[in-house]
């Protein structure tokens, strides 16, 4: 039989558990550490998932045509990378607006893939609206919706993709990722840590394993409220609800039960794992999974966990840091 595949949307997910055996010994770990390694997906990172599961959607129910419409999206890059690139296969026009402080990298593949990118930095307005909520990524987005709101009223076919509030967010991940780890470890998996973002990672996959047993433990990894340098993840605790991304709320409340415990992600502890897993075990991660991992290295030295296997979410590859301070000596 062939083994051809019509278009890259169709390997999207199945990515693989890797044990970090190097990192274990670096480190004197007594708990199994495994790497959920999310750049195997084809355009690199975890995004890949959703952006797939939202851009079907919106084809099937009618949302969006092909050569016609507009896709839009806010990003900090790996989201704005999978709606270029899945864009670019299916036939849309896509506008990305690039949040500041990523790396070169991640603008040049937009670009690479077709997409018309404008850094927020160039649009007065939303960059005011950033400071004056303390970078706040979800007034942001409000303030741009109400753009597209306009632009559509004036008869524009565009279509705003909004990973930070469209509910197929956590969806695509309770039905592939967390679903995934579950089946990959045989039920067997003790605890996840996840880097929260828009929260759709940790809320799907925390949904789907609680299904299937609430023993296990599900870590959260937040930056503080004033850090800059862990980009792509955002703080959600001890910060107006407003802030606070839909995943992880309800009724204008933290909403109980989807992860047990938080963790301030520290910067240098998570671009010093980032390093570590590199020459340990030859994965190249960005600093979201350095976080992640400092995480999950804390977990794994508790004697409960000893012996016990741990899954680690890794968002994407290291090749998108290289410009940065992530890998430098």
């Amino acid at each position: 039989m062939s083994n051809i595949h019509e278009s890259l949307t169709e390997l999207v997910g199945h990515t693989p558990l890797v044990r970090l055996h190097g990192y274990e010994k670096l480190h004197g770990l007594k708990a199994r550490i495994l790497a959920k390694v999310e750049y195997f997906n084809p355009i690199g990172s975890i995004k890949d998932r959703i952006v797939l599961r939202i851009i079907e959607d919106a084809e099937k129910s009618g949302k969006i045509i092909p050569g016609k419409t507009t896709l839009i999206e806010y990003t900090s890059g790996n989201t704005g990378i999978a709606v270029s690139a899945i864009g670019a296969m299916k036939g849309y026009k896509v506008q990305i607006y690039l949040q500041e402080g990523v790396s070169r990298e991640r603008l040049q593949v937009m670009k690479a893939f077709g997409a018309n990118v404008t850094k927020i930095g160039d649009v007065p307005e939303l960059q005011e609206k950033l400071r004056e909520t303390n970078n706040d990524f979800v007034a942001a987005t409000n303030l741009l919706k109400q753009h597209i709101r306009e632009r559509q009223a004036a008869g524009d076919s565009i279509y705003f993709v909004d990973q930070m509030i469209n509910p197929l967010n956590p969806v695509a991940h309770h039905d592939t990722t967390g679903k995934e780890i579950w089946e990959d470890t045989d039920g067997k998996v003790s605890a996840v840590v996840a880097s929260v973002g828009t929260a759709g990672t940790i809320r799907g996959i925390s949904d789907y394993i609680h299904e299937q047993s609430k023993d296990v433990k599900i870590f959260a990894v937040e930056p503080a409220e004033d850090d800059k340098v862990l980009t792509g993840i955002h703080n959600f605790t001890d910060v107006p609800i407003e802030r606070v991304p839909p995943s992880l709320k309800e009724n204008d409340a933290l909403l109980k039960g989807v992860y047990d415990e938080v963790f301030i992600g520290d910067p240098k502890g998570a671009f010093q794992a980032a390093r570590d897993v590199a020459k340990a075990d030859g994965i190249l991660v960005g600093n979201s999974s350095g976080a992640a991992l400092w995480g999950a290295t804390k977990i794994a030295q508790r004697p409960e966990f000893e012996g016990k296997d741990i899954v680690v979410v890794f968002p994407d590859t290291g090749l998108r840091y290289l410009s940065t301070d992530l890998f430098g000596e």
